[in-house]
């Protein structure tokens, strides 16, 4: 019996969710002794999936209220701890073994998980990580509160002022705002629907007023989701609500949007005096003092940003602040102070913090053959880039065909095929060089190039506009004289669209 006590009952809330039902039942097995599942109006398979794990499913009429229907599982629930998930959501099989061990602790009354948002599209390899309070022990004086955006804390803390609350490292994968998902589900109107309604119930409520803010921030509102924040930080006691290190960065994000630099800016210092340790603001520093020119205020909040390292887990923050997406940045202004040696490192670091990423090879590319020195493209490359196998030196020979430097990607599988003694991989390597040689660049990721357009051809109108742009600057770069005047047009290159893999 007291065995039975110990265990973990998971909630959910559900409707038409056969599409990710089951990834997120799956990832709960070995954890969940007990699920109950609120159906509020299915008309696909959900209820027998389910089914098929052995859930307990209530059917429930929808009201427009997720902490109504939340208490509708947790009335149910006889574990002695309650974890809470979305479908779209799974726990992390590498740490969710953790929580076996912290419900163990008898002075613990909730446990706050790393919700990790994937974000973009699905082939996009961004993501926002948060500490969510997701998992609280069962008690009758703990209940959900809030129509959306639902929370179970304020309960907690008032049937127990001393609660405690202990921050983990156990994972949850979150694939709701994938771009597809929120399209599906239609979120943003269901999201922003509610939240204007319980702002109508809830008028001084901050944390409705920052809630219904992101929504404006996912709805292109900018205006209306900067009034938001900033209607947010005039409340009572804000400084000290655990999400008011996000108004400031979204103040700020909202107005980098509306093109108000200086401000944005003022919005990330400000914020930073409050959260010295949160390193997104700082990024957000260095990147709104790189957009005004200012490069001297620009790196030194991009370096601090670096040493400071991704942000402490408390914080919500977006992977790579502070690692591969702040190294990325300092790249950049590097580019802009025709520093060669800053940016190629910088962008090396970037690589070293996250390895699949292309847009570090392509800015490099780019960089040296708008300064004139694609003929040392294949040697940097050879020299800086650890390639550890074919398919690798092929995508890096692939970025730079894409690049426009054709022949810097067979010098360069040229020289890899001398250096390593392997005969297949170098026999394989010399024949893709060959290859190319004759223009057939098929064996190539990003294949498609046919070679480089002939003069005569360039302002042909099929050609597209940045290609002609393209080759108009670069003759004209060439026939400058002075230094300056070369760098000026280089940067204007620099800045012209292309494909750059994110």
């Amino acid at each position: 019996m007291a065995e039975q006590q110990k265990r973990i009952s998971l909630c959910m809330i559900v409707k038409n969710e056969e599409k990710y039902l089951s990834g997120c039942l799956d990832s709960v097995q070995g954890i969940a002794d007990e699920i109950i599942i609120v159906d509020t109006g299915s008309t696909d398979e959900t209820i027998a999936i389910a089914e098929r794990y052995g859930a307990i499913v209530i059917r429930s009429e929808w009201e427009h209220d997720f902490a109504k229907a939340r208490n509708r599982g947790v009335e149910r629930a006889s574990g002695e701890w309650i974890l809470f998930l979305d479908a779209d959501e799974q726990l992390d099989e590498a740490t969710k073994p953790q929580l076996l061990e912290y419900i163990r602790h008898a002075d613990l009354s909730a446990l706050l998980l790393q919700i990790r948002n994937q974000i973009g599209p699905e082939n996009d390899q961004g993501s926002t990580i948060h500490p969510v309070l997701r998992m609280f022990r069962n008690d009758l004086g703990h209940r959900f509160e809030g129509r959306i955006h639902e929370q179970i804390s304020f309960s907690i803390l008032r049937k127990n002022p001393s609660a405690r609350f202990h921050l983990t490292e156990v994972i949850i994968h979150h694939y709701g705002y994938r771009t597809q998902v929120v399209a599906e589900k239609n979120k943003l109107q269901r999201n922003m629907e509610l939240l204007e309604l319980a702002l109508a119930e809830e008028p001084e409520n901050t944390f409705h007023r920052y809630n219904i803010g992101v929504e404006y921030l996912r709805n292109n509102r900018a205006a209306d989701a900067l009034e938001a924040f900033r209607i947010a930080k005039r409340s009572a006691g804000f400084e000290q609500l655990s999400y008011a290190h996000l108004v400031f960065k979204y103040e700020s994000l909202s107005l980098q949007l509306l093109g108000r630099w200086e401000e944005a800016g003022a919005a990330a210092r400000e914020g930073a005096a409050i959260f010295p340790d949160y390193t997104d603001l700082r990024h957000y520093m260095a990147f709104c003092s790189a957009c005004t020119g200012q490069y001297k205020a620009a790196m030194e909040a991009v370096e601090k940003a670096l040493e400071m390292g991704a942000a402490p887990a408390r914080y919500h923050t977006e992977d790579g602040m502070g690692t591969y997406r702040t190294a990325y940045l300092q790249g950049r202004i590097y580019e802009a102070l025709h520093d060669e040696q800053g940016l190629i490192q910088s962008y090396i670091t970037t690589l070293r913090h996250k390895p699949s990423l292309l847009p570090p090879l392509f800015r490099i590319c780019k960089y040296m053959r708008t300064a004139g020195r694609e003929g040392q493209l294949a040697a940097l490359m050879a020299r800086r880039i650890s390639c550890p196998d074919e398919a690798a030196m092929l995508k890096l020979a692939g970025v730079m065909v894409a690049s426009g430097c054709p022949d810097s990607a067979i010098a360069y599988l040229e020289w890899q095929a001398e250096l390593y003694k392997e005969p297949a991989l170098s026999r394989s390597l010399t024949a893709h060089a060959g290859a190319m040689r004759d223009g057939d660049y098929s064996g190539l990721p990003f294949a498609g190039y046919r070679g480089k357009e002939e003069a005569e051809d360039i302002l042909s109108p099929s050609i597209h506009w940045r290609v002609r742009a393209e080759h108009y600057l670069e003759q004209v770069q060439r026939m400058k004289g002075k230094t300056i005047e070369k760098q000026s047009i280089q940067a204007v290159r620099l800045l012209l669209p292309g494909f750059e893999g994110w």
